[in-house]
């Protein structure tokens, strides 16, 4: 019997109905990074938050972030409406002073003018510089959390041809989670398999409280954190270390505790992702640490 499904309507939300200001809303939002990983996967290029509202002069640049293969300058300006000539200058401006190797302009729309501006600066400036043009839209179904779409709406012919090379480390990623996720659901365990973004996994334990693991390929280090979201995020990491000492006897390591962001990391070191000769040792330490992170931490945080 063919199983049957109810399906919703799929609605577009206007983005100032999800924030009223740029600068105190959007940015802050798309500097988190869970988000400035959606960013990631739009441009095929993984990015670490530098510093957001940046000082350049007498203004601010909004999200300055590193390429993490590269390790180069990345600009990322938002704006909530459509693209406009004072923006452009800024951006520019703001580019040159921060020498930023890439340019990404996140907005509801780009003009046809600043799509002709944006091509003509990719075709006359050096090969290494790159403006990337992004709209975003948001949508829901029914009653559903409000989702954001990030389309990387303009792209230069260097971007592109960067693009062919990052994608063969993109198979790799989709590979080794895949393996990783099977090895989960053949084994079973406290914690379920989840579906794999690009380089990291998240499973949602508790309302505000995530498992996380993940691979970066430029340190060579996969990780395993606890990932805490929601107002009190910080204050619940606080609590949980003043059982610093306990928590790391039962986890059998130090951790990295990171109040702030609201995450407590383990990392193991020296992971050549591009070896698949290592991938087995690595997925088992994965699967180890997952484990003991749930019996370590769920219960902790179900109490505070």
């Amino acid at each position: 019997m063919t199983k049957k499904y109810q399906l919703g309507r799929l609605e577009k939300v206007y983005l100032r109905e999800v924030w009223a200001n740029a600068a105190r809303d959007f940015t802050p939002w798309l500097a988190r990074e869970e988000n400035i990983a959606l960013l990631s996967e739009a441009i095929h290029m993984e990015l670490e938050v530098e510093e957001s509202e940046k000082s350049v002069g007498s203004f601010a640049a909004d999200i300055v972030c590193r390429e993490a293969k590269t390790g180069h300058r990345v600009y990322v300006a938002t704006q909530f409406d459509e693209t406009d000539d004072e923006r452009l200058g800024k951006i520019i401006n703001y580019a040159t002073q921060m020498d930023a190797v890439t340019i990404i302009w996140i907005t509801r729309k780009i003009k046809k003018a600043h799509r002709l501006a944006l091509d003509w600066l990719n075709n006359n400036t050096t090969k290494e510089i790159n403006f990337l043009g992004i709209e975003i839209e948001f949508y829901r179904i029914m009653d559903s959390p409000i989702a954001p779409k990030l389309m990387l709406s303009l792209k230069s012919k260097q971007w592109i041809k960067k693009t062919r090379e990052v994608i063969d480390l993109y198979k790799i990623r989709r590979e080794y989670w895949s393996i990783f996720c099977n090895l989960v659901k053949q084994r079973g365990g406290l914690v379920k398999p989840a579906v794999p973004t690009d380089n990291w996994i998240r499973h949602s334990i508790l309302p505000h409280f995530k498992l996380d693991m993940g691979n970066d390929s430029k340190k060579e280090t996969i990780h395993v954190n606890v990932h805490l979201t929601g107002p009190n995020s910080e204050e619940t990491i606080k609590n949980l270390a003043k059982e610093k000492a306990i928590i790391e006897q039962e986890v059998n390591d130090k951790l990295d505790w990171r109040s702030q962001s609201g995450n407590i990391y383990l990392k193991k070191y020296n992971c050549d992702i591009y070896n698949k000769d290592g991938w087995a040792e690595q997925h088992e330490w994965l699967y180890e640490k997952l484990q003991i992170f749930h019996k370590v931490f769920t219960e902790r945080i179900k109490n505070l």
